[in-house]
């Protein structure tokens, strides 16, 4: 039987125009190539040597009731679009060619993700002596895989076709494939297509019910009857699917032919340490296949792929010393498989014979990406903002240290001088520095756009060039830090990134710049608008608003120790109420304008440092810009003495407030606002002294 699932007039509008995955690529697809199935399938019925099957069973979402009562626990919490379903006063509208012929064909309403949950689909399947499905329809992550899953536990044999499906975003899709390997065979409409056609040609020799499969056991081959078994040649785009290790092995005899000995695999914990395991490079390339291995092309090893992993506790468990907080509910019996992304892959300059990628973590059973891993909350954040919004984010990242010289004197740390803001006698005697650190991170292709003195001792200023490629951005964030770190020690010095090294002097902060674009726009920034009084666009105003009303609780990530809150109050440039203005320096939120043009260009936080995660400080920002768009929450006026409301004053005071924070908690998730407060609370209970701090901070350097 050929099992179509929810493609339906509710579910499947197609805004032509639109760039969007699901719009221009996945929807239209799915569309298309669902029709030519149900055609030949109807075809195929009036096949005089097929006496079963081609039957087309339409699932659609629809409540039994008008106010929805009736539908799933599932669908109620997931907002108004699938808590009020159609219902039969208002029934669901199936498009034209995938409807049913009444009387012939069945039609199934579903009031839940899976249709065998919600339906007696089976015992109508049973009752038709079905064996075998034809899956397709939306949403590839969704239905569609739960559908393919429960079928193939129920004994079915399944097969899913996967450009006769559709999801809102190629990572959807891909994902809710990769969900049904081992539940079912894959393929194309045409090979499906070419099994219909070829049906007749086998219906005597095969006891399937007029699905003719490739992959036939050997006992129902036949060389007397060739033209029954059919030879199913891979397009070339499929062919080159199967091409991923000859790009990984590419990669990896460029990186042996370079010098390099040692692969480093990376993730970055909750608190902001980089924790990371070092593969050397023969043993990862062992995995390769060989040259002389017959059929290598499709060995299912991959070098890369899932090559270490870390206990979950090191996730989101642990404190700066590694002790295990108990209550943050994580152990060491569950390990996260830490996957790269190829992209972030970059040889180290200051360890030249080593190579390091920065990785997501996935549990080790199920394959599916942690809730404790960090950078994969902020590529889910990002994911939401695209295909659920619409936009796409630009962020920057100004990073502020400070150069102490290697050798403690007194037992205080020294800096290399005691200067002022935008001075030249810092640039002058760190030229030879600042000029590594550019090299060195250029070799790394993080772009620098200005390098400037600051007011604190030995304090320099690195600006990242905007991004409009924000996991990669936060990427360079991490490594241009480290790289910071190791190029001072080879000039004899050392770099803290510390909040505050002393109460008399400026401290170091990490301020990120926000912009944004409409998906598919040819406006490359949405954020600025010459016709509104502020000359900021409306939705900018609500991304704004949106940081602003969750501001308090957001320095629990972006100021995350209690030295952080010593770097904010009045006349400290960082702003202390709640608050915004254009080119104001003493507010958290400021908006920026062009030098040239004035227009008001994107919107700078202040209220950040170098202790912050920076994926999940990301992540929990853009989030809050986003409830801001997304809910329409108008910009109060600028600030003024007399209507600022304070920000918390440490680092407890803030994380009272996360703890009611229901937003800012569900972006979170469960698992992974327990930890961070939890290891958060446990680390003010060991709070040191500045000086101690300072020194701790100078030791490690």
């Amino acid at each position: 039987a050929l099992l179509v699932i929810d493609i339906q007039h509710e579910l499947t509008k197609i805004n032509e125009g639109s760039n969007q995955y699901k719009h221009a690529i996945s929807f239209p697809r799915m569309i298309a190539n669902t029709k030519r199935l149900v055609e030949a399938v109807r075809a195929n019925r009036g096949n005089q040597d097929v006496d079963q099957g081609s039957e087309i069973i339409f699932t659609y979402l629809e409540a039994l009731t008008d106010n929805s009562r009736d539908v799933s626990l599932d669908y109620k919490l997931s907002g108004p679009k699938l808590s009020n379903l159609p219902s039969p006063n208002s029934p669901a509208a199936l498009l034209p060619g995938i409807s049913p012929i009444m009387g012939e064909e069945i039609a199934l309403p579903k009031t839940s993700c899976s249709v065998f949950q919600s339906t007696n689909l089976d015992y109508i399947l049973r009752n038709l002596n079905v064996e075998q499905l034809v899956v397709c329809g939306q949403l590839t992550d969704q239905c569609v895989e739960s559908a393919v899953r429960d079928a193939a536990d129920l004994g079915y044999l399944v097969t899913v076709v996967d450009d006769a499906c559709g999801a809102d975003s190629e990572d959807s899709h891909q994902k809710g494939l990769h969900g049904m390997k081992g539940f079912a065979r894959r393929v194309k409409t045409e090979q499906v297509l070419r099994e219909l056609s070829g049906s007749s040609n086998v219906a005597s020799t095969t006891k399937n019910d007029g699905w003719w499969l490739t992959q036939d056991p050997p006992e129902n081959r036949s060389s007397a009857t060739p033209t029954g078994h059919l030879i199913s040649i891979p397009k070339p785009s499929e062919y080159l699917s199967k091409k991923d290790q000859g790009y990984q092995a590419a990669i990896l005899r460029s990186l042996r032919a370079a010098g390099v000995k040692f692969l480093r695999y990376a993730i970055v914990d909750a608190f902001n340490t980089i924790r990371c395991k070092a593969v050397p490079l023969p043993s990862t390339m062992s995995l390769l296949p060989s040259r002389t291995q017959r059929n290598s092309w499709v060995s299912s090893c991959s070098p890369l792929d899932n090559p270490v992993s870390i206990a979950e506790v090191c996730f989101a468990g642990l404190t700066h010393t590694d002790v295990v907080v108990p209550s943050s509910n994580l152990t060491a019996r569950n390990v996260l498989t830490l996957q790269p992304d190829l992209s972030s892959l970059r040889i180290l300059p200051y360890a030249p014979r080593t190579a390091m990628i920065m990785c997501t973590a996935h549990n080790q059973q199920t394959n599916e990406l942690s809730p404790l891993c960090t950078r994969g909350l902020l590529e889910r954040v990002l994911h939401e903002a695209r295909e659920g919004m619409g936009v796409e984010f630009c962020v920057g990242a100004e990073l502020e240290f400070q150069l102490f010289r290697s050798e403690a004197k007194g037992g205080l740390p020294q800096p290399v001088n005691t200067t002022t803001f935008a001075n030249t006698v810092t640039l002058n005697e760190q030229d030879d520095f600042i000029i590594a650190l550019y090299d060195q991170l250029g070799e790394q292709d993080i772009p620098v756009e200005l390098i400037h003195a600051e007011s604190g001792p030995g304090q320099l200023e690195v600006v990242l060039r905007y991004s409009s490629n924000v996991v990669n951005h936060a990427d360079d964030v991490v490594l241009a830090r480290e790289t910071i770190s190791a190029c001072a020690k080879k000039h004899d010095m050392k770099a803290l990134f510390l909040p505050k090294t002393s109460m008399m002097t400026a401290g170091n902060g990490l301020h990120l710049h926000f912009s944004f674009r409409d998906v598919g726009s040819n406006v490359d920034n949405s954020f600025s608008d010459p016709q509104q009084p502020t000359g900021i666009s409306l939705q900018g105003g609500y991304f704004i608003e949106g940081i602003l009303g969750h501001l308090p609780s957001l320095l629990s990530f972006s100021l995350p120790t209690n030295n952080s809150f010593r770097r904010m109050g009045p006349g400290c440039w960082t702003g202390s109420a709640v608050g915004w203005s254009t080119e104001d320096k003493e507010v958290p939120v400021r908006v920026c304008a062009d030098l040239n043009t004035h227009a008001s260009t994107n919107v700078e936080f202040k209220l950040s440092d170098a202790m912050a995660n920076i994926y999940l400080e990301l992540a929990m920002i853009l989030a809050a810009g986003m409830d801001g768009m997304k809910n329409g929450r108008t910009l109060r006026p600028m600030v003024t003495d007399a209507t600022s409301e304070p920000l918390p004053h440490s680092l407890q005071e803030s994380l009272d407030l996360l703890k009611n924070n229901e937003f800012l908690l569900s972006v979170l998730g469960p698992e992974l606002s327990t930890a961070y407060i939890a290891v958060r609370e446990s680390e003010l209970q060991n709070e040191k002294s500045l000086e101690d701090e300072v020194m701790d901070a100078f030791k490690k350097a």
